[in-house]
């Protein structure tokens, strides 16, 4: 709830003026923020959604109809999103550290006849259609998304890349930057001669695995190779042999060659698995670190598939506008911007949600939450001057008390109900523990007729 806060301020400030009031840019991003938090797939859902627990959460006493959510998401301009994208951007979590970030690509497939957009090539898929592209940089340490960037389906990520690199020059000071990029990067010689440019930039690129390059790396000597043993996939399986070598790989216009870490990776059956890393600018970490520093990468594409499968980010809306054109649709960041957006501020608030529970929650998905904490039912009572939140006791998730204790605490107050303060506790009906206390303080007047009889609430 304080991030949903935080951003509603936000909204009010960036998007009010386009949308012709502060309560309709505060209904809008706090509709879209719980959507992807609380698993919503569509905006039409919200044409049955009646509960007033999530009115509410959404800044309004009843749930705003899909065609008026709609129109909304349709009705903010690009500078607007641009201005709310910077405005919760976390750069200072970066200052003064060796950091090392990864950038990729997120394609969304659009199924559309009749507008002819860009086409791109959609990896899941293996083949170019119609699509509009998500840029994401990702902090794979704190699992965090710390920027965006959306694109037609063409999108180039060597373009995405330079404009991120000084983005984040821009807005911070690090002491080390090192870039984790896939292979688009390395397509052709002269992204990689405009990458050699930034000399204070580590970046980490995957080799393409073209048929000359493949040929060289079975070339190289035996002698070569130093062989490890990794764990296996699963617990209690082999372990994995992997032989590594170093090498150089000349690219015409780079004066140095480039420095080049070859992987080899030992099938159980079948053929070898080889492939490589090119590395700029950085001559003294040894091979092994810089593998396994490039396998943090494995946390962006983790959080890629959580945004698709849990909060449903290729839902968002479409950058191309209905009304327009089919033969020239044109293109609008603002909606998709948005849309995307909010749906990595919500990841970002679930996972330190999950921090503030026991261990075996720190990583879980948002499903996993969803199940366990979020998704619960509870009565609603409204006094003069609290929003009590009465959820039933159950014994066997008694580790929530104390999250409990700690939003009561925070003294969270809810702007758009007349700034009532936010009290949650359990129904202690038969249940009171030895050791609870009342969470509605004795000023707290419940209102007659209005306020809903619950028992005592205890937290």
């Amino acid at each position: 709830m304080p991030a949903a806060l935080a951003l509603s301020r936000v909204a009010e400030r960036t998007l009010a003026r386009a949308l012709g009031s502060a309560d309709k840019a505060r209904r809008l991003a706090l509709s879209l923020f719980f959507r992807a938090a609380l698993g919503i797939e569509r905006i039409f859902h919200f044409e049955t959604l009646d509960d007033p627990g999530f009115a509410i959460l959404s800044g309004g006493k009843k749930v705003i109809s899909r065609s008026r959510l709609g129109g909304l998401v349709r009705a903010v301009t690009t500078e607007g999103v641009k201005k709310l994208t910077r405005a919760t951007e976390a750069w200072g979590a970066l200052r003064n550290r060796r950091v090392t970030l990864s950038l990729d690509e997120h394609v969304v497939a659009r199924f559309t006849r009749k507008f002819k957009i860009p086409k791109g090539f959609h990896t899941l898929r293996n083949k170019k259609m119609r699509a509009e592209k998500l840029f994401f940089l990702h902090w794979p340490q704190a699992r965090r998304f710390l920027g965006l960037v959306v694109t037609r389906g063409n999108g180039k990520l060597i373009e995405r890349t330079l404009g991120f690199l000084r983005a984040v020059r821009r807005c911070v000071r690090v002491r080390q930057l090192r870039l984790i990029i896939d292979a688009g990067a390395s397509a052709t010689n002269e992204g990689l001669r405009r990458l050699d440019r930034f000399g204070k930039t580590v970046f980490l690129i995957r080799a393409p695995r073209r048929p000359g390059y493949v040929d060289a790396w079975k070339r190289l000597p035996r002698t070569r190779f130093t062989p490890y043993e990794e764990p296996g996939r699963y617990k209690g399986a082999k372990l994995k042999r992997i032989e590594l070598a170093e090498t150089t790989t000349t690219i015409r216009g780079i004066a140095r060659p480039l420095r080049t870490v070859v992987v080899r990776e030992h099938a159980m059956k079948g053929k070898d698995r080889w492939h490589a890393l090119f590395i700029l600018h950085d001559t003294t970490t040894p091979a092994l670190e810089l593998l396994h520093e490039y396998r943090t990468r494995q946390h962006h594409e983790q959080g890629h598939r959580i945004g698709v499968h849990d909060l449903w980010l290729d839902t968002s809306a479409s950058g191309y506008p209905k009304r327009g054109r089919p033969d020239r649709p044109g293109f609008r960041q603002g909606p998709l911007a948005l849309c995307a957006w909010l749906a990595a501020l919500a990841w970002d608030a679930l996972r330190a949600l999950g921090d503030a529970l026991p261990p075996r929650f720190h990583f879980a998905h948002p499903r996993t939450l969803r199940r366990w904490v979020l998704m619960r039912d509870a009565d609603l009572i409204l006094t003069p001057s609290h929003l009590l939140v009465v959820l039933a006791f159950l014994p066997h998730r008694a580790w929530l008390r104390s999250l409990v204790q700690r939003f009561n605490a925070a003294g969270v107050g809810l702007p758009w109900l007349g700034g009532r303060r936010v009290v949650m506790g359990f129904d202690a009906r038969g249940r009171t523990p030895s050791d609870a206390r009342p969470v509605l303080p004795n000023a707290a007047e419940v209102g007659s007729g209005s306020a809903k009889s619950c028992g005592s609430v205890w937290c």
